[in-house]
This record gives structure tokens, C-alpha cells and sequence, in this order.
């Protein structure tokens, strides 16, 4: 694709940068409310407080307050190269970098890595300033909901070279990951890293499932959850569902692409950049949606505000906030959790799957006249996604990873949710599916379509407001961007 140059000076006009445009990239890359994070995986979820504790680092914010208190960083190495990196600072990120950068330095004595980790907020507002500015880290980990309504090749350093091209790449991990972004063909920006893939999994409470004898590892349609949910659903002697059986409310936005596909439908075309909720199979995906609330009756809307809280406290027992639930709620709330892929519908003409936004990794843009520290930023960049790495995350997060290297080394049956997250990947990433669109913001077509849900808008209506919405967002991310 042809793009236009841009000046540092231009950067931030470009990428609508400022602290609105911010605010809505790293809380809307599909709901409103989107964030991912190893220890607040959220990205359109209800953790306490809006923020979602799991591994696709990315805890959802309401508003971006940076703290001014930096830790101090972590230096490993003596090496004359130095990688400074940038992380979000929770507990699993500290592990994870904390043991891999002295093992990484001992084989590399060359290079010395200085590790500054960073509150999400504070990460999430200094990123694409501090890189229009040149002050950026050498390495930084991001979501790809920060950078979706920006030119990558603006943001980030095309590795593709020292990578050993994106077909090699893409052979060790899973292509998908890599068409988050718009990214010209054949060209490599970023390396994926972790994700909790809200809408891609259904998580259970297996013992709710048990109860009622149902073999959730064998369903095998989309249908057939419905059909449970009917079963696990509980009433009172008014007819108002005081258990759900079946919750889409946290992933509602994400399967609405999911079945779209399925139907053989679609919403976006990345070439002409036009949304099309308003079609044939985009009406038939919310009428799918639609009758779970008010056909099977499997959820209530005035059982809870917060499909989150309601799984703390047994009132849900199955749902799609993420895979990365399955740990926290088993960790904090106690209670018993499985992941499983979402099943397609029965008349599927594709099984597809929308994995919804990632967290991963860039190189900075100014290594392009550091060319020594390209291929130790690019080696060093691999051993954070690889096994030795990664693997331990697996001990207290039920996310996925992206490097099929860490599911096929023996050492992640030995972690906690390392057989429950080999699993879903090697069943779900074959099947991911992106837009590839540009748009940050997708909150006012989340609420949208929920007024449908809701029954406060017809489905067509619903429609029609979210590609006025996206379009139009669309169009001034493609204009700033020189699409």
C-alpha cells in the first residue's frame, strides 16, 4: 500500500494522538472498555472496576492519570550494547523479564539489558508520545488496540530483515497475530506476545457443569452451548432468571464478528476501508445473539451489571469475557474454571474465529542508525516470547501465547493452566480471523449494539448507527494516515 510520508513533527496530528485519542486506543480496540494485561488481560470486560486481571497486559481504564513514580530500573549485563525495555509492571510481566534477562545477558555477554517497568496508564500515555518525541525505549511491550488507528511503520521498526522475513516467523508462531494491524504484506513490525482472546473462548464453571451432566469438551456447535445454558439456567417462581446459564454480555461485540463470518458474511473490507454491520448475515448474527436473551433465555439484564462480579459469585456458569478468566476467578474467587475454543454454529460455511486485540512487542524506530543494536533488540525480543520465557506464565494465567514453540516443549504440562492454554491456542489461532481496520474507539458501536440486545433499538437500527459510527471513524483514521 502506498502511504504518505510524515515528519516527526506531524506524528502526533497523524496518529490523533492527544489525551482523548489515548484515552480511547487503549480502552476501546473493540468495546469501549478494552484492555488486555497479564495481570489485567481485560480489553472489554468488568474486572473489579472496570480492569481485567490476566496476561494480555491491559487493564481497562476510564481515564489515563500517569503516576510520575517509575520504578527504578533493573540493569543485567555489563555488555556495551544496551536494550532499554519497556514493560507494563504487574506481577507476571516482573517474573517473566526478571528471569529470563540475566539467563538471556550470560549467553549474550555482548549486550546489557536495562528492564523499566511501567504502570499501564502511565505506559498506555508515554507510548506514542514518547515515540514521536525519540525518547522511546529500545524494545516496548504494547497492545495492538494502542497502535490500530496509526501507520505501524510510523510507530515501530520493520524487523522483517532481521527476523529472517515474516514466512520464517510465521512458521515458529501462528500467522493471525501478525494481521492484527494493517501492515503491508510481507512485512513484519511487531512480535505478539500474549492475549486472553475475549469472545474466541467460552470459560465454565465446571462444577455448575457437572452438576447437570454436561460434557462442555465436546460440544459440538455454538448451538449446543445455547442448548446447555437453557439447562443450567435457574428462575424463580415469577419466571425471573436468578442464575444464568449462559452469559454473551462481556463478548457480545466480538462474536457479532465471529458469526458474521460464519455465516459467510462480513462487516469490514480492509481495501476500501467501508463497515457493513447492515447486511443480510450481520442481521442474522444479532438476531443469533439476540434470541439468547429473549428466546433460550439464558441471561438476565437485571441479574447484574457486571458479568465479572456475577461468575465471582456463582450466578453465571458459562460465559466469554476471556480465556484469561478461567485463572483469576479460579485464583481469587475459588471458583473451578475451564476453556474451551467457541464452538461454530451448525450451519457454519467457515469455522472463524475473532481473537479480539493482543499485547505485544516493538522495536524502536531510531535502531534503524543503531544498526548494532538491531538483531540483539530482535533476539532479545524472541527469548521474551519463547518458552524459557514464557512458559511460566502459564502458571497463573490462562491466556494464550502466540509462539507454537512454548505449547510443543514438554515443560508446559508441568504449569498450572499450561495443558488448558495449549489446548484453546493450538485449536483456536488455525481459525483466527482479524478486520484489519483502524478504527481505536469501538465504543459507541459496543453500546449500539447492546441497545439492540437491550430491546431499547431494533437490530437494524443498531446496525446502521454502528457503521455510521465506524465509518466515520474509519475514514479520519485512513485520512491521518495517508490511506
Amino acid at each position: 500500500m502506498d502511504r504518505k510520508m510524515l515528519t516527526r513533527r506531524d506524528f502526533l496530528t497523524v496518529l490523533g494522538v492527544g489525551t482523548a485519542g489515548l484515552a480511547l486506543a487503549a480502552c476501546g480496540a473493540k468495546p469501549a472498555p478494552t484492555a488486555t494485561s497479564a495481570a489485567a488481560e481485560a480489553e472489554a470486560t468488568v474486572v473489579p472496576a472496570e480492569a481485567e486481571p490476566t496476561a494480555t497486559p491491559e487493564p481497562a481504564v476510564e481515564e489515563v492519570v500517569p503516576t510520575n513514580t517509575p520504578a527504578p530500573p533493573a540493569i543485567f549485563g555489563t555488555g556495551a550494547i544496551e536494550l532499554v525495555t519497556w514493560y507494563q509492571d504487574w506481577d507476571g510481566a516482573n517474573k517473566i523479564m526478571g528471569s529470563i534477562a540475566p539467563m538471556w545477558v550470560e549467553k549474550n555477554p555482548d549486550v546489557k539489558i536495562n528492564l523499566q517497568r511501567i504502570g499501564f496508564g502511565d505506559l498506555f500515555a508515554k507510548l506514542l508520545p514518547s515515540i514521536a518525541a525519540g525518547t522511546e525505549g529500545d524494545v516496548m511491550m504494547m497492545y495492538t488496540n494502542w497502535i490500530v488507528a496509526t501507520d505501524v511503520s510510523k510507530v515501530f521498526l520493520d524487523i522483517t530483515e532481521p527476523v529472517g522475513g515474516a514466512k520464517a516467523l510465521q512458521e515458529t508462531m501462528w500467522p493471525a497475530p501478525f494481521t492484527v494491524l494493517d501492515v503491508p504484506e510481507g512485512k513484519v513490525f511487531y512480535i505478539p506476545w500474549l492475549a486472553g482472546i475475549r469472545g474466541a473462548v467460552l470459560t465454565v464453571n465446571t462444577d455448575q457443569l457437572k452438576e447437570k451432566s454436561i460434557d462442555y469438551l465436546n460440544f459440538k456447535s455454538y448451538e449446543e452451548v445455547i442448548e446447555a445454558g437453557k439447562a443450567l439456567t435457574q428462575r424463580n417462581a415469577d419466571g425471573k432468571v436468578t442464575h444464568a446459564g449462559y452469559s454473551p454480555t462481556s463478548s457480545q461485540y466480538i462474536l457479532i464478528n465471529t458469526l458474521i463470518w460464519q455465516l459467510g458474511g462480513s462487516m469490514f473490507d480492509t481495501s476500501s476501508g467501508k463497515w457493513s454491520f447492515n447486511s443480510k448475515e450481520g442481521e442474522e448474527a444479532a438476531q443469533i445473539l439476540y434470541d439468547v436473551y429473549w428466546k433460550a433465555n439464558t441471561c438476565d439484564f437485571e441479574l447484574f451489571q457486571s458479568e465479572y462480579e456475577a461468575v465471582s459469585q456463582k450466578l453465571v456458569s458459562i460465559w466469554g469475557d476471556g480465556a484469561w478468566t478461567a485463572s483469576v476467578q479460579e485464583d481469587v474467587a475459588g471458583i473451578p474454571c475451564d476453556n474451551i475454543v467457541t464452538p461454530k454454529l451448525a450451519s457454519a460455511a467457515e469455522n472463524i474465529q475473532d481473537p479480539d486485540h493482543i499485547a505485544g512487542w516493538g522495536l524502536s524506530r531510531r535502531l534503524a542508525n543503531q544498526k548494532e543494536k538491531i538483531q540483539p533488540a530482535v533476539e532479545w525480543t524472541r527469548a521474551i516470547v519463547g518458552p524459557d520465557a514464557t512458559i511460566q506464565a502459564f502458571d497463573f494465567y490462562a491466556g494464550v501465547c502466540m509462539t507454537k514453540s512454548v505449547y510443543q516443549d514438554p515443560r508446559i504440562n508441568d504449569v498450572k493452566y499450561g495443558p488448558m492454554s495449549k489446548r484453546v491456542a493450538e485449536g483456536m489461532w488455525p481459525i483466527a480471523r482479524y478486520t484489519r481496520d483502524h478504527v481505536a474507539d469501538h465504543g459507541s458501536a459496543m453500546t449500539e449494539l447492546g441497545r439492540a440486545m437491550r430491546k431499547e433499538i431494533s437490530i437494524k437500527e443498531a446496525l446502521t448507527n454502528m457503521d455510521t459510527y465506524l465509518q466515520e471513524q474509519e475514514n479520519a483514521a485512513r485520512e491521518r494516515i495517508g490511506l
